[in-house]
Parts: structure tokens; sequence; C-alpha cells
């Protein structure tokens, strides 16, 4: 009985010592947080020492160590103090504060309110806490002195990153007396949001010579908005934004100036609200041009050939960060269409320009230009394309380099679009005794064009993201459709009166695309009836490899013939534009 009753206190004892390890091992996790007792102590110069304290906020389970050390401000060691530094350590268990002892001189010169810097720093088996720099006035007790407090670093010290960042709450009071000490600082701040809730994050009552810069991160550590000046001539900072989740929001403040930092303060707050903001922020520009917003498909700027559109700049509407312009125009087969922007003198912007096809989708290859003229001569843009549908053709222009808001509206340019027609139109006339009322046809001579300067080959362009506006429609691949021909039907009692064009190429960089330079010249195109099999009309191509029939005349369906090609078409449509593409490969030596 006696064994037993010694093999269960042994067995308690036993798990009590395990707890307790166990215990010992999870508050070992958590590292004990040092940091000094003040972060503002004002002496006066006949002191003798200033105190400060380290305190510890948990009872070491082992031995920590941290490392101090003065710094010069406006009071100078050897001058004003004596310089001090050095290691405290915190025995296990020991929570009693270690003082840090700083001799003070006490000269004869009235030179006002000095100060000096004491810091913590290198922790050992521990963290740093708040306040872990203090900056140390000395009053002076000499004739004529005037007491001046110097201000370093703030009370939220250290709040230089995410994880360090200063604790505060939407409409709480401002955190103020806050500096960007030493030179180069940067102080995080982060409070709780709530989904749906507008938070107006601002910096306020900054001294002269400080102009900061605010960035706001979601929650997951990601800019969401930035802000350097509410409006121009005023250097706070406000950013208002509509949370969309529940969570902790960072706001990082820094300074844009390079002055010296000492004295000088700014304060921090976030306000909420319960309604989103409606309104643009404070010193968003005004001067957007007449054509916003058309920064989708769905709301391009109407633009017909011939116009100029003037005064267009790079101011962004709706409260968006960047401004890209969309316009549409109408274009048809055959008609080459260039466009360009002019940038006039004054102006800082730098366009570039893309075309994109009926489907808003970018034609392949790109059809775009940032500079007409290489190296920085000219940041105009100028685009040029031969029409092969009828239909919306997009221009689009954007900045290469997107301007701060401030600076939008110094982003002016002008846009024109011109067309020529490159084709000349023959006139049909009767080749044959056909009596169901064609016109017939002709040969098409070669007649005087005007001259075009066309540009050289479109170098790559700048791409621009417009996912965030619409998601386009994938474009169909230009195919010449080849049907085989039906079986002939006798002619109906009535006609149709149709208007065929027909372009034959040689696709030189396989493209899919008639280029200007690739024309099969001189070849002939044939029109038959395809009920009779009679011939109502034909031509040769032009320079540019194209062949127009106007008004044709048949009783049922026509059929087109290249016997150049073996080509050959049934039209059944009253009006057709019909492209012929050869294959890269060498041609015959000549026509016939």
């Amino acid at each position: 009985m006696i064994l037993m009753s010694f093999a269960i206190v042994l067995i308690a004892a036993l798990a009590f010592f395990q707890l307790t390890q166990l215990t010992s091992s999870l508050q070992a996790q958590t590292p004990p947080v040092l940091r000094l007792s003040n972060s503002n102590l004002t002496v006066a110069e006949n002191v003798g020492t200033a105190t400060l304290n380290v305190t510890v906020d948990t009872s070491p389970t082992e031995v920590i160590t941290v490392s101090y050390a003065t710094a010069n401000g406006t009071a100078v060691s050897g001058s004003d103090y004596v310089q001090a530094s050095g290691t405290i350590t915190f025995g296990v268990n020991d929570t009693t504060p270690k003082q840090i002892s700083i001799a003070i001189i006490d000269d004869t010169a009235a030179e006002g309110t000095q100060s000096f810097l004491l810091q913590i720093f290198n922790p050992v088996s521990a963290t740093l806490g708040t306040p872990s720099v203090a900056s140390i006035n000395i009053t002076d007790n000499d004739s004529g002195a005037t007491a001046t407090p110097q201000i370093f670093a703030d009370a939220q010290e250290p709040n230089n990153s995410f994880g360090e960042a200063a604790e505060t709450a939407a409409d709480a009071a401002d955190l103020c007396n806050l500096t960007f000490y030493p030179p180069g600082d940067q102080d995080y701040f982060r409070w709780w949001g709530k989904a749906g809730i507008t938070y107006i994050v601002t910096t306020s009552n900054l001294d002269a010579g400080l102009d900061t810069v605010l960035d706001v991160y979601n929650t997951n550590q990601s800019l969401i908005a930035t802000n350097d000046d509410v409006s121009a001539g005023i250097f706070r900072s406000e950013v208002r934004f509509t949370a969309g989740v529940d969570g902790y929001y960072y706001a990082r403040v820094t300074n844009k100036t390079p002055i010296d930092p000492v004295n000088k303060r700014y304060c921090f707050g976030v306000e909420s609200s319960v309604e989103p903001t409606s309104t643009p922020p404070p010193g968003f520009p005004a001067a957007a041009d007449d054509c916003e917003f058309n920064s989708t498909i769905e709301t391009a700027c109407l633009f017909v050939a011939g116009e100029t559109k003037s005064n267009l700049n790079f101011v962004p509407s709706l409260g968006s960060s960047q401004d890209t312009d969309i316009f549409k125009m109408w274009v048809k087969p055959g008609i080459y269409y260039t466009c360009e922007t002019v940038i006039p003198a004054g102006s800082a912007a730098d366009t570039n320009m893309i075309f994109w096809d009926s489907n808003g989708n970018p034609f392949n290859p790109w059809l775009g230009n940032d500079d007409k003229v290489p190296g920085g001569l000219d940041f105009g843009s100028e685009v040029s394309y031969l029409s092969t549908y009828t239909g919306w053709l997009f221009v689009v222009v954007g900045p290469v380099n997107v301007p701060p808001l401030d600076e939008a509206p110094l982003h002016e340019y002008s846009l024109t679009c011109l067309a020529v027609e490159s084709t000349p139109t023959p006139t049909p006339s009767p080749t044959s005794s056909f009596t169901g009322g064609g016109t017939g046809g002709t040969f098409a001579t070669a007649t005087p064009q005007p001259t075009v300067a066309f540009p050289t080959p479109f170098p790559t362009p700048t791409p621009i993201d417009f996912s965030a506006f619409f998601t386009p429609t994938p474009a169909p691949p230009p195919v010449v459709q080849f049907q085989p021909l039906p079986t002939s039907t006798p002619s109906g009692g009535g006609t149709q009166s149709a208007n065929i064009n027909v372009t034959l190429y040689y696709d030189t960089n396989n493209n899919f695309l008639p280029e200007l330079t690739e024309g099969i010249v001189n070849a002939a195109v044939s029109l038959y009836d395809n009920g009779t099999g009679e011939l109502i009309s034909f031509g040769h191509t032009n320079e540019t490899g194209v062949v127009r029939f106007t008004g044709v005349n048949a009783a049922g369906a026509v059929r087109v013939v290249v016997p150049f090609l073996n080509y050959s078409q049934v039209v059944l449509s009253d009006n057709a534009d019909i492209l012929v593409r050869v294959a890269p490969q060498p041609l015959p030596i000549g026509i016939p």
C-alpha cells in the first residue's frame, strides 16, 4: 500500500515537472520587450547627470542584453555632455530597471537650449519596444540664454516598417508632434478598417519646410492610393478610399524635402464615413478635354476623316489616376487613312498611338507609333492604314509616361485623320451582246493619282493596358472564303444591281492584310451571270491590285473569275468586297 502511494506521488511530480517545462517553453517563445522610460527628457545645464531607465516588460527566462549610445544633435559631446555607450544586462527573472547616466557639462556660454539623442539597439534574446530613442534637452543657465527645446525623434518611433506600424484608430485624436528624424525617416501607421466604410487619411499641421507624401495600403499591404499635395501650394496630403474587407489598413508617410528635420513636426489622422466619397479628392484637376470621358470602347469619342480635334490632353476624369483617349472613325475599304497627333509649342505631351479593329482588338501585326521622328525630335505619333472593311476603326492615344495629376493639363495635343482614295474607279462598259440590262465593263486604265507620302514600317508601340475597362472580344482573322461553284440555275425574272470590289495581293509580309505595295497589277478579272454563263463585265487591277465594278445587273448570282490565279467565287449579295490573297512564294515572271 505504501509502495503504491509512493508511485502515485512520483507520477504526479513528473507530470507537474513536464507541465512546468512546457509552460516555460511557451513563455520563452515570446521574448521580453525592452524600452526606455522616457522619449523626451529636459534637464538643466547644471544638473550634473541626466538619467534614463531601461525597462523590461516580462521576467527574462535567460540573460538578455541591449546596447546603448549617445549621438550629437545641437548639443555636442565633449562641450555639452560626456559621450556614453555600453551594454545593459538583465539576468534570469530580473525585472529591475537599469539606469543609464550621462554627465552634463555646465559651461559658461550663453547658447540656449540644446539637445542630443540616446538610443538603445541590438537586443539579444529580446525585442525593442517604444520608445527606443530619447531626446535629451539641456536648458542653458547662462546669462542671455533662451530656452528653446529641440525636438528630434517622436514618441511613435520606431515605426519604420509594416511590422512596426504605430497603432491608431479611425476618428481617434490625431497623432501629433511627429517628426522625420533622423533624416530619411519614414513613419508607418495602421488602423482596423471595416468593409463598406470610407476612410479619409490625412497629414496636417505641417511645420514650415515639410512636404509629406502619403501612401495607403490594403490588408495585404498592397498599395491602393497615394497623394503628395491636396492642392497646388498646400503640402499636406489626403487619401480617400472605401474599404473592401475587414482588417488592418496601413499608411506610410515620408518627407519630400531634404531639409534638416529637427524641430519639424506634423500630425497624422484617420476619419471614417458611412457614405463613400462621390467627388474627386481635393486638388484633382478640372481641365479635362471636351471628349472626356472616352477611355473605353463604349465611350469612344466620335471622329470623322478630315476633322481635327484640338485642345486634347491627358487630364483624367471620374477620379481615375490616368487618362487614355479612345476615338472611333467610320472607315470603308480601299481608303488609305492616316492619323497623326501634333504637339503644340509649350506642351509636355509625348503621345503613343495604336489602331484597333472594329472588334476593339489590335491588328496583327500591331499598327502603332510612338514618335514620328526618332531621336526625340518630334514626340507626336503617326499611323496609316489601308482599310479592307466597312466599320469602326478605333484610334487609341495615350501618354508614353503617365504625367502627375497636377501636370496633366500641360500635356496637350491635337488629333487629325486624313483619308485618301487609293484606287481609281473604272467605268464598266459592255463587252458582249448581253441583254440582261447590265452596263458591262471596261479595262481599268491607270490614271494619275495623288502622290501619297507613305510612312516607313511601323515601330513596335508601347503597349497600353486597358484590362481595367473592358474585356476584348476575339477578332476573327482575315479569311478569304473559297466556295465551290453551285449548279447553274436558270435566270429568274428579276435582276439585281451589285457593287463588287476585288483586291488581289501578294502577302509579302504574311500579315493577311493588303498593303499598297503588295497589289498584283494588271490582272484580268471577269464577271459572269452564274445562271446563264454569259460574260457581264471585266476589268484589270490597278497599281494597288484593286478593280471595282459598280451597278452590275444580273438576273441571279454573279460569278467572279480571276483566270491568272485560277480563282472563282460566287457572289450572292448586292455588295461584295473580295480579298484574294497569294501566300508568299516565287511568282511567275510575267502576268499574261
